[in-house]
């Protein structure tokens, strides 16, 4: 039976081979929210496969919708805490739950629940508004920067995904480096290569992009730079007359305005398609449909689309900022996400030269395949290993 007010639960027998008992905060879990949902989603899938000595509670909004979503959901205990609203789980909920049913480790994204007795894992995968913070709200400006330093200094191990934000940490808040531990992420396997002529009709008869097109996914807000892609998709169109379109794929989230403007004065609107949300399973789609992913960002903590778009063997094109030359490595075309005509540039180089764009696809499956769920999700089980043993003395 579920605990009083904590909804339901899903029950595996005690573990019977002495490991942990972890805790993982799965709030972001069935939400639609990008890279924090794409991250827990991936760890947990990596743990389930090569983990089987630990037990896992996963700590939800909705047990029966997040349930599905993992074909080994007997891996994870699910129980479902309330209330809904964040602050109020964060503040309240999640300290309750785990007082009713304490757990060896808890790992977190972000923020350290109060009063937790158990030592944290915290994954923060950059601290963009403490360095940019004209890119965010005034409140969650207040909010973040309050509570996500705390929680990185009350940490007993942080987990960020690249060295790049593990030396912003540091320099931000003064870390010792050796709390942090570097952990790449993964594309998820349904990213690969698919039928390509088949994707292409698929998303022809959706967005009628029957002369090929290219391609954004991520969320509008200011640090994503849509508005600078668009820019530069209208001088791409002005410079070599080809019918391509531009399609953005993804949800508009805060001060996203710029973007629509710089559609409207783009004098290619007609050409430019804005899909909205588009599901989890028919992203893989989208990417082999493409001939080239853009992602012109100005600030990343890993640039985890990079990553998708190679896996399906899509050229890409990124920012040489933030983490991206670290991610992408030599497998993309880096812009100065600043600088219009540098991204209209390699548009045109991509897409008039199609042995760079046969070069562009291999790098990227090549520097995709370096990366995988199970080696992050060995990796972070070798950071709970250290964090109870140095709990313990031993």
């Amino acid at each position: 039976m579920p605990a009083p007010g904590n909804g339901p639960s899903t029950r595996r027998t005690p573990n019977s081979n002495g490991g942990m008992r972890i805790g993982l905060d799965g709030d972001i879990l069935g939400r639609r929210r990008t890279g924090d949902e794409s991250y827990l989603v991936g760890l947990m899938r990596g743990l389930a496969t090569v983990d089987r000595e630990n037990d896992y509670v996963v700590y939800v909004r909705d047990v029966e919708r997040v349930r599905p979503m993992f074909a080994d959901g007997h891996a994870f205990d699910f129980q479902a805490v309330t209330p809904r609203s964040i602050w109020l789980r964060f503040a309240y909920g999640l300290p309750a739950a785990l007082r009713r049913e304490p757990v060896d480790l808890l790992h977190v994204q972000y923020f350290v629940p109060p009063r937790t007795r158990a030592p944290v894992v915290v994954t923060a995968h950059d601290i963009s508004f403490a360095v940019h913070p004209e890119y965010f709200t005034r409140r969650d400006r207040l909010l973040l920067g309050r509570l996500v330093p705390w929680s990185l200094r009350r940490a007993d191990q942080i987990i960020t995904d690249a060295e790049f934000t593990r030396d912003e940490m540091t320099r931000v808040y003064g870390l010792d480096p050796g709390r942090i531990a570097v952990i790449p992420l993964a594309a998820d396997p349904r990213y690969r290569p698919l039928d390509r002529e088949r994707c292409r009709a698929t998303v022809a008869d959706r967005h009628g992009t029957h002369d090929g097109f290219l391609l954004y996914v991520g969320t509008l807000q200011p640090r994503k730079n849509v508005a600078a892609l668009v820019e530069a998709y209208a001088e791409f169109r002005r410079r070599t007359r080809m019918p391509h379109k531009l399609v953005i794929t993804g949800r508009p989230k805060y001060q996203f305005a710029p973007v629509f403007e710089a559609i409207a004065r783009s004098g290619f609107e007609r050409d430019i398609v804005f899909t909205g949300w588009v599901d989890d399973a028919d992203i893989p789609m989208y990417y082999n449909a493409a001939d080239a992913f853009v992602f012109t960002t100005l600030y990343e903590g890993f640039g985890l689309p990079v990553v998708e778009a190679m896996a399906c063997g899509t050229p890409v094109i990124c920012s040489n900022n933030s983490c991206m030359p670290e991610t992408a490595g030599s497998a993309a075309v880096l812009v100065n996400p600043r600088d219009v005509n540098s991204i209209a540039e390699a548009m045109v180089r991509v897409m008039t030269d199609s042995t760079e764009r046969d070069r562009l696809r291999e790098a990227g499956l090549r520097r995709s395949a370096e990366l995988s769920w199970e080696r992050t999700a060995r990796q972070t089980l070798t950071v709970y290993r250290d964090v109870m043993a140095r709990r313990n003395g031993r």
